[in-house]
This record gives structure tokens, C-alpha cells and sequence, in this order.
């Protein structure tokens, strides 16, 4: 299957509301905490490891950031939340922007929430829930890291996300040996 998602381009970073893209086609929100491993995914998803800067110290996005896959499509990457040293400076200051966002956004069609498979759904985790619950805004839960478990445990943990999910499928990525990723790359373009 070719990946679509292979043409992603860096567009622009933004912290203010009004400084967004023009509000057409269709936006993919990724979300996660600052040490989930969003950066890597996104990497993966893409096909291109210096899509988006990978730190060793995490919570260093401190912008909103647009990537275009096509004309009609975008990925919107957040900062990183529930980790960085100074995250309730720079949360203070790109909270209002996320509220609006999710308020306004007509192109927003899907929320990818990025969780470490050994640690989900954390308190920040669940407030994006919901955030997106309250917004109407669906979401995919994805289980990162998976291959730092077996697969028993990699099964199991996904269980027991999708039992306190109620309805929602996580899908299971890793980074490291790019499994899952189709499965992700279809997940979301059904939603485009």
C-alpha cells in the first residue's frame, strides 16, 4: 500500500488563533503527553525521521506546528503536555489557542492521542478525552512503545485501554519497527 502520508512537508508553526492556516480541508490533531513519543510516531507515520525533531529532553515543542500531507490534508502536532519542566508557562500560553481551536475549527476532523503502552491514560490523557468528548471531536487512542512489552503484555495493555474506552479502538505502534503504522495511516484517512 503506498503511504500517503510519505509527502508530509513542514507548513508553519503557530501560537496564536489568527495565525492559523486558512480553515479548509481536513486536520488531524496529534496529541500526547511530552515523553509518549509522538515525535517518533509522526516520524514513522511519515516515512521521514527529521520530520519532526525528536529531543532527549522532552516537552520541547512549544508551538502548534502544521505539516501538509496534500492540498486537502494536514497534520496538526501540539506541544507535548504533563512532563516538561516549564510546561505550565508554555501550556499557559497555547491553552486558550487549543480551546478556540477545538471550538472553531471546522477543517479539525480527528484527534490522534499518543500514549506510552506501559503508562496510559494518564490525567492529561484523559482531559483531552475530554476535551474531545465535550467537542463532539472523535479521537484515536495509540499505544506507543509497544515494543518495549511482549506480546501478551502489548495485548493485554490494549485491552485494557479499549475496556475503559468503551467503544474506542487503540491501535498499538512502534517506532522502533514501524508495526502498526498502516493500521494508523487507514484509521485516520477514514476519518478525512
Amino acid at each position: 500500500m503506498k503511504n500517503l502520508f510519505k509527502k508530509t512537508e513542514f507548513m508553519l508553526g503557530v501560537t496564536k488563533y489568527k495565525n492559523l492556516p486558512v480553515d479548509e480541508g481536513s486536520e488531524v490533531l496529534l496529541a500526547g503527553r511530552s515523553n509518549a513519543g509522538k515525535s517518533s510516531a509522526l516520524n514513522a507515520l511519515t516515512e521521514n525521521p527529521k520530520l519532526a525533531r525528536i529531543s532527549k529532553t522532552p516537552g520541547r515543542t512549544t508551538e502548534i506546528n502544521f505539516f501538509g500531507v496534500d492540498e486537502s490534508l494536514k497534520l496538526v502536532d501540539l506541544p507535548g503536555y504533563g512532563f516538561a519542566k516549564s510546561s505550565f508557562h508554555k501550556r499557559k500560553d497555547w491553552a486558550p489557542l487549543l480551546e478556540e481551536y477545538f471550538a472553531k475549527r471546522e477543517s479539525l476532523k480527528v484527534v490522534v492521542i499518543f500514549m506510552d503502552i506501559r503508562h496510559p491514560l494518564k490525567d492529561s490523557d484523559r482531559d483531552m478525552i475530554d476535551l474531545c468528548n465535550s467537542s463532539d471531536v472523535p479521537f484515536i487512542p495509540v499505544l506507543t512503545k509497544s515494543d518495549k512489552l511482549s506480546n501478551n503484555q502489548k495485548f493485554k495493555a490494549v485491552a485494557e485501554v479499549n475496556k475503559k474506552m468503551k467503544g474506542c479502538e487503540a491501535i498499538a505502534v512502534s517506532s522502533k519497527d514501524l508495526k502498526g503504522f498502516d493500521r494508523l495511516s487507514k484509521s485516520i484517512l477514514e476519518f478525512c
